[in-house]
């Protein structure tokens, strides 16, 4: 029998949730044995939950059939060793959010993630019609806001108040972009919100937020959970050499494979998770450029001379 899974909630919202990359084959379809051998890898890492269908997961590569295929995968081995499920539904439409929605339901996810449509820019009302359509299509099922720069708008604290009061079910959100100053605004309008961003737990936790949607558990999942551990404890002393460490690796492995390569996320996500030990390949689909084994050396031996601390078992010489 699987592990019983708690009900997320904005109180039970919380700790690290681990993006999920897809493995493609040579012909650019989802490679299903290899996408459930990545999800078993997160097993005993500490890890809260994994999510699919954000810029990782490359939501915005996957017709139909493929994200139902992705849906049941995860659904079935994440929830088979106890993982709760976060199901990205994000596209252009309503309509299309709505398809993914009754998918995401049929195969018991434990919650709906979803960015705004994000072709034409939303005002204030359409935000607000787009949000109460999800939650009516969702039903039960909580909702998380993913808050990306890349739907072209912010969400004020006080739109942000409104969809709290108003609709019940959306219980957090996913925002890296955001700072402690802009939490403390949000949760003074939403007060119980869960606010979400990246590996930063040493800045944000302490401004009210209760996690990280972390592309850096496929580099060293249990590292990260350490990480926000010692910070959810309060024992920030302990945890700043180790935060300091992940923003070194952060800014100094990762990045510059942005400012002077020009790599996309989810290339650079591939990157990491093969040299944290995933099996999902360097391959991104088309039109997107991929990483090279160059790069997956080059990230390891930068982690080996500047970050030892932060290597995963398997690199630990």
């Amino acid at each position: 029998m699987a592990p019983k899974i708690k009900p997320l909630t904005r109180n039970t919202l919380r700790g690290v949730w681990s993006a999920l990359i897809l493995p493609w084959t040579e012909r650019d379809t989802l490679d299903a044995k290899r996408f459930a051998q990545e999800i078993r890898g997160y097993a005993g890492t500490g890890v809260s939950g994994v999510y699919t269908g954000g810029t990782t997961g490359e939501f915005y590569a996957q017709d139909d059939a493929t994200y139902e295929q992705v849906t049941e995968i995860v659904c079935r081995e994440a929830h088979a060793m106890g993982l709760p499920v976060q199901i990205g539904v994000s596209a252009l439409s309503t309509r299309t959010v709505k398809q993914r929605i009754r998918v995401a339901k049929k195969y018991r996810a434990d919650a709906i993630q979803v960015a705004l449509p994000f072709w034409l820019e939303l005002k204030d009302d359409e935000v607000k019609r787009f949000v109460h359509e999800v939650a009516a299509a969702a039903g039960k099922t909580p909702i998380i806001l993913y808050l990306t720069g890349r739907s072209k708008r912010k969400v004020s604290p006080a739109l942000m108040g409104q969809l709290a009061r108003e609709v019940p079910t959306f219980i957090g959100t996913k925002d890296t972009g955001l700072d402690a100053k802009g939490i403390k605004a949000i949760l003074r309008q939403a007060p119980d919100i869960a606010i979400f961003g990246g590996e930063d737990f040493y800045v944000k936790l302490p401004a009210g937020g209760k996690g990280g949607y972390c592309s850096i558990t496929g580099f060293n999942a249990p590292k990260i959970v350490e990480l926000y551990n010692l910070c959810a404890a309060g024992k920030f002393k302990e945890a700043q050499p180790l935060a300091d460490s992940v923003h070194r690796f952060l800014h100094g492995a990762l990045v510059p494979m942005v400012t002077k390569q020009g790599l996309w996320d989810s290339a650079i996500d591939r990157i990491q998770r093969m040299a944290g030990g995933g099996v999902v390949g360097l391959r991104c689909q088309s039109p997107y450029r991929s990483g090279t084994d160059k790069d997956l050396k080059r990230v390891i031996a930068w982690c080996r001379q500047h970050t030892p601390e932060l290597l995963p078992a398997h690199l630990v010489r």
